[in-house]
């Protein structure tokens, strides 16, 4: 297509942030309350790297989802949100930020109802999708985000394109919870099918999985950052080369 196109892409997820919200994860190697000091770290850190996007692939904090209408949390909730916009305030470059399944949609969606899905970053089409989890936990891409997804698919745009979403497209990881979208295997494959896709991140599985390629398209799967040795990663863009650097906040325990 004739680009030379280079970008440098920040890549952190997971927060599980509890400050507002009263009391912690339910999960104990998540370190919910320890996360707008180490969060301030990070942001710091990646401003250093320079980067020309920052991708927050959802669960943003770790809302109580026995109480996702009782007023007194979703204000808790909505201020948690509001610092997280703040924590990552003295970046200069653009923050494109996801919702996952511990966060509550609807007030996500107000407080960042000013982000755009579908942006220009140097050069690179950056698209957000605001999936939810369906039947059984299962994730689903379906009525408006399904709609985008096979739109920006089939329009006749041809800037290179990133997508960016909460749950895994490739690898498929479904021991002992269903982080992979239902349908996973049909939209990998219609991405497959556009020589336009050139990077493909997620969320989600906490575990993570290395930048890896399948055809053309890579794909790259955070570890989450609430738990040690609470990770982020810079991935280096240039045309058809991409190539991963992961750092922490703490030594890896081996």
């Amino acid at each position: 297509m004739g680009y030379l196109l280079i970008m440098k892409i920040a890549h952190i997820s997971d927060f599980h942030l509890r400050h507002h919200l009263l009391g912690t994860s339910t999960s104990a190697n998540r370190k919910s309350r320890e996360m707008p000091d180490l969060i301030s770290q990070a942001v710091a850190q990646i401003s250093d790297h320079s980067p020309d996007l920052v991708a927050i692939t959802g669960d943003l904090i770790d809302y109580p989802l026995d109480a996702l209408s009782d007023p007194d949390t979703i204000a808790a909730g909505d201020k948690d949100l509001h610092l997280i916009r703040d924590l990552f305030a003295p970046l200069t470059c653009p923050v494109a930020y996801l919702y996952g399944n511990h966060d509550h949609p609807a007030s996500f969606r107000h407080i960042f109802k000013d982000q755009s899905l579908d942006n220009d970053v140097e050069g690179y089409r950056i698209l957000i999708f605001l999936d939810d989890e369906g039947t059984q936990h299962v994730p689903e891409r379906v009525g408006t985000e399904r709609t985008r997804f096979q739109s920006v698919l089939s329009d006749s745009d041809p800037r290179p394109q990133i997508h960016l979403q909460h749950y895994l497209i490739a690898p498929e990881r479904n021991e002992g919870y269903p982080h992979s979208y239902g349908n996973a295997s049909k939209l990998k494959a219609a991405l497959q099918d556009d020589p336009r896709i050139k990077l493909v991140l997620s969320g989600h599985y906490h575990k993570g999985e290395d930048l890896f390629a399948k055809q053309h398209v890579h794909f790259a799967v955070a570890r989450a950052f609430c738990q040690p040795p609470h990770p982020y990663r810079i991935y280096t863009l240039a045309n058809d080369q991409i190539t991963q650097t992961e750092y922490t906040m703490q030594p890896e325990q081996s």
